[in-house]
């Protein structure tokens, strides 16, 4: 609050923003007034800036993770984008600078600095879809006038699930799949609920391992829970080495059946949990794809 509150004075004093010239916090995009044409807009999370460039949009500034790169994999699609800081630490001084139209950013985090983010520019604050990330988009969408590319995005999206769904569907009996993280301080298994989850069990009906929280985003195992995952096929976010290495020269996991059959799959958390919309969650489709031998 006290980096904004500063940022924002000394904006004020160099004519930078015109004193509470907006004090303008949205919370639902129908609120949006597509007559002001926003073009330059800065996304205070990844998934808002994926979306934005999915539909045609492209922030012009956004905040990047600790290398200070945006997603490798939305490289493409964000084209020349300026960094306003880190995702857990913005930097409000470029924020100001990019002399935003529209400041975009989920409602949890900013919620304590809402009205002075407003100061800068109209400010739309929303929390990351839990489930239904289409219907966000087209809201989102809605109110940028955006609709029909919105739409385009999705459909094409939608269209390599069904076609993926429907290899699945022709092989019989569907092998049962875990999504493991491995970091530092602790070991999950990923459900239904967020993200990559949404693609597997949702979207094209993978089989879930009895371990698997299909309702929640994830539940914290110890190792001694590690014989019990008997699914055929692992998929493996392996956030820290030296932790994972350990782990694979252990007895437990030398012993499970997806690693004795060679079907542990390495995948990268980039795209498969720190961003939401079609083009994350096509790069998972292209990820399940290779490993089930589909083409979509």
């Amino acid at each position: 609050m006290n980096t904004l509150r500063r940022s924002l004075v000394q904006a004020l004093a160099l004519g930078l923003v015109a004193p509470w010239a907006y004090a303008r916090v949205l919370r639902d995009p129908r609120d949006l007034d597509v007559s002001e044409n926003q073009k330059r807009i800065v996304a205070l999370d990844a998934f808002f800036a994926e979306m934005l460039a999915a539909m045609g949009l492209p922030p012009v500034a956004m905040t990047m993770r600790a290398d200070g790169t945006p997603p490798t994999h939305l490289a493409d699609a964000l084209g020349d984008i300026a960094s306003v800081g880190l995702h857990s630490v913005p930097d409000y001084e470029a924020v100001i600078g990019m002399r935003p139209d529209l400041i975009v950013g989920q409602a949890a985090r900013f919620a304590s600095e809402a009205s002075l983010l407003g100061s800068i520019a109209p400010t739309l604050l929303l929390n990351e879809p839990a489930d239904d990330w289409r219907e966000f988009m087209t809201a989102l969408s809605d109110g940028l006038g955006r609709r029909a590319e919105a739409e385009q995005a999705i459909s094409a999206y939608d269209r390599r699930v069904a076609n993926m769904r429907e290899s699945l569907a022709s092989r019989g009996r569907r092998p049962t799949v875990l999504l493991l993280r491995v970091r530092q301080k602790d070991i999950r298994i990923y459900g239904g609920e967020r993200r990559a989850g949404l693609v597997m069990y949702r979207d094209l009906g993978l089989e879930p391992h009895a371990l698997t929280p299909i309702d929640n985003k994830n539940i914290t195992i110890s190792m001694e829970i590690m014989p019990q995952i008997d699914a055929d096929v692992l998929l493996l976010m392996a956030e820290d080495e030296a932790r994972m290495s350990s782990i694979e020269q252990s007895e437990l996991w030398r012993r499970l059946p997806a690693v004795q059959a060679g079907r542990v799959h390495r995948v990268n958390m980039t795209w498969w949990n720190r961003s939401v919309g079609p083009i994350s969650f096509g790069r998972v489709l292209d990820d399940i794809g290779k490993v089930f031998g589909l083409s979509a």
